[in-house]
């Protein structure tokens, strides 16, 4: 169930339940479905996996704002939370790992790791951003050992299952894709057409898992807006072919087709870079993403940044565990959290510029609002 909160705003907020209903729980139950035995887990006990493999779909962006827009209503579908922040690295993180974003420290597009002091952009849905991996320059660690996780691919080929991850060429050699998927080689595409072909390919090899990323709707979302006529006309020709392409595969596999994050319409940039008071209260740039930043600050930023934005809502630490941001109520975050993290409850992004260039968005995701926490599941049957 998702919380709702309406806040000093007056917005109404979607904080994700890591209890029920999260993309967490989703992790959990295809575990589970896989012989995975994660103690804590909790699974989701609305989904019925169990035929011992599974093949998952997720279509970066396809929320369930973006489902309903495009026309579609699947049979077999139910509306998730995704995790907090919602993007897209926190949430493949949890749901790769079965760990909430308090376990696996992974809070953005930009994290921050207090051990090494780093601020480490992950590479892994904007492909022309090409930054070193300073945490393994630094630690001479990979991602896996660095966050302290394990992939649920990871450990199905340790127990000798074949498993198949499919990703995008521009990312199948990096860190973060390792880590998600614990295969040094994933099969790689360059179109939509060649992805749906190699998934096909590895459910003929009786995989024990196949995991399908498909990124296109969430870049045709950032670049022309969720509701534009690209975005929904993708989202309407991605959902078909899947149907189409593998519900034949349903007595054998249990097929879940889920999203990361859902997308609000950007109205407003506010550069942070600029305000150099603010920057000055802090002891690192922020980090996190530019619809979830985190800061690090001994000073009162609640205080003193409550009436410097108007609606830019600042959660405190006590807050952040309190209301289970990152994870159950009362679980303290990694340490690779912060004291505060800042929530536009519009449809602002607030943006840090590290190298003084900014491209701009059209669409957006990464805070509370109902457009890009919800997210559906579908289990696909034949």
């Amino acid at each position: 169930m998702l919380i709702l909160d309406e806040g000093s705003h007056g917005v109404k907020l979607l904080f994700p339940d890591y209890e029920k209903n999260n993309l967490y729980n989703l992790s959990a139950s295809i575990a589970e479905d896989l012989g995975i035995k994660r103690e804590t887990a909790i699974s989701a006990e609305s989904i019925n996996l169990d035929k011992g493999k599974v093949l998952l779909v997720l279509i970066d962006g396809f929320g369930y704002n973006i489902m309903k827009a495009a026309g579609i209503s699947p049979s077999n579908v139910e509306k998730f939370s995704t995790v907090f922040p919602s993007t897209t690295s926190t949430a493949l993180a949890s749901l790769n790992t079965v760990s909430t974003p308090a376990e696996h420290g992974i809070l953005g597009y930009t994290t921050y790791t207090k051990e090494y002091g780093v601020i480490q952009t992950l590479n892994y849905t904007l492909p022309e951003v090409s930054e070193q991996n300073l945490i393994k320059k630094i630690s001479g660690l990979d991602m896996s050992s660095m966050f302290k996780v394990k992939s649920i691919g990871r450990e199905l080929r340790d127990e000798g299952k074949k498993t198949e991850a499919i990703v995008p060429e521009s990312i199948s050699g990096s860190s973060m894709t390792k880590m998600l998927y614990g295969i040094s080689k994933p099969a790689e595409f360059k179109t939509f057409w060649d992805s749906i072909y190699l998934a096909k390919e590895a459910l003929s090899k009786d995989c024990t898992f196949v995991s399908l990323y498909l990124p296109f709707i969430d870049s045709l979302a950032h670049k022309y807006g969720p509701y534009s006529e690209p975005t929904l006309e993708a989202a309407r020709y991605i959902y078909n072919t899947i149907m189409s392409t593998f519900s034949s595969h349903s007595n054998k596999y249990d097929i879940i087709i889920t999203a990361d994050h859902g997308f609000i319409e950007v109205s407003n940039t506010v550069f942070l870079d600029e305000h150099k008071e603010v920057i000055g209260m802090l002891e690192s740039p922020p980090y996190g993403d530019a619809r979830a930043v985190f800061m690090r600050s001994h000073e009162d930023l609640k205080e003193k940044l409550n009436n410097k934005f108007e609606n830019f809502r600042i959660f405190d630490e006590n807050e952040i565990i309190s209301k289970g941001l990152l994870g159950l109520k009362g679980e303290k975050p990694s340490e690779n959290s912060s004291e505060f993290i800042g929530v536009p409850v519009d449809n602002s992004v607030y943006v840090y510029r590290y190298k003084g260039n900014y491209s701009g968005h059209k669409g957006h995701h990464g805070a509370l609002l109902q457009d890009e926490m919800e997210i559906p599941v579908i289990n696909l049957k034949e």
